[in-house]
């Protein structure tokens, strides 16, 4: 089983089975966040959104963020019944003498998106004025030469899941997790991830994974990334949309931590 930290002290306060989560999927994004990460990596039209698609996307992400023992707020369950809402009647024949002009049933939702795409948009471009970088490395511009001179994305919560699935996929076959005797605790690797920046400025997502043996200690790691960015003690970006994901200890004017 997974041991995680509680929240206000960092002390351990039970395990994931005993249903002790540490934080809530809702400390980081939104349901309609996970609706545009679906709709940004699909490269579909936000005015046309094919719902049984999305649906099954989506509840795919609810089975993995269980499967981690995250605690799901209730407005991700209340999206994924309106998506099966809209899919059902989607999938209801059309009434032949129904007005032409009857309403999509998608109608509701794709407005709802449209107008948080907008606020999210005002919102990243008012932080855009303390970049990527600067929230990274110290306030006076002093950026590993690798990364001088380029523009560096920040990543969401739902990149950070994907590419976890993926790279999980490719590092062993097992089809679920599977409980163990053994315990690892998020709390242990908080402070090996706090060892491993101490040594290197940033670090690659997917190399912190390849160094643990286990399916169970890769989860752990990534508990306790998650931690450690709603903590805001690190910052996670990438060159490119869809790139390599890379982790860095946040800095101000002092380390954070």
């Amino acid at each position: 089983m997974i041991e995680q930290p509680n929240p206000d002290t960092g002390t351990e306060s039970g395990s994931a089975a005993d249903g002790a989560h540490h934080f809530r999927i809702g400390d980081f994004e939104g349901p309609l966040d996970l609706l545009l990460h679906l709709v940004r990596v699909n490269e579909i039209d936000i005015t046309d959104i094919p719902v049984a698609e999305v649906a099954r996307q989506y509840a795919d992400y609810l089975a993995l963020m269980r499967e981690l023992n995250l605690e799901i707020a209730g407005e991700y369950l209340v999206m994924a019944a309106t998506l099966m809402q809209i899919k059902s009647q989607m999938l209801l024949p059309r009434d032949p003498e129904a007005d032409e002009d009857e309403e999509d049933p998608r109608t509701e939702l794709t407005q709802q998106l449209l107008d948080y795409q907008r606020y999210k948009q005002a919102a990243e471009n008012l932080q855009a004025i303390d970049s990527v970088r600067g929230l990274i490395w110290t306030r006076d511009g002093r950026i590993p030469e690798e990364f001088r001179g380029e523009e560096l994305l920040s990543v969401e919560l739902f990149d950070l899941v994907a590419m976890f699935n993926r790279l999980l996929g490719r590092l062993d076959d097992e089809a679920r997790l599977r409980v163990k005797a053994d315990n690892v605790s998020v709390a242990e690797k908080i402070e090996w991830i706090r060892e491993l920046l101490e040594q290197r400025e940033t670090v690659e997502f997917s190399e912190m994974l390849l160094q643990m043996p286990t399916r169970l200690d890769r989860i752990g790691v990534f508990l306790a990334l998650l931690e450690m960015l709603r903590l805001h003690m690190l910052v996670a970006f990438q060159r490119q949309s869809r790139g390599e994901i890379r982790i860095a200890r946040r800095r101000g004017d002092q380390d954070v931590g």
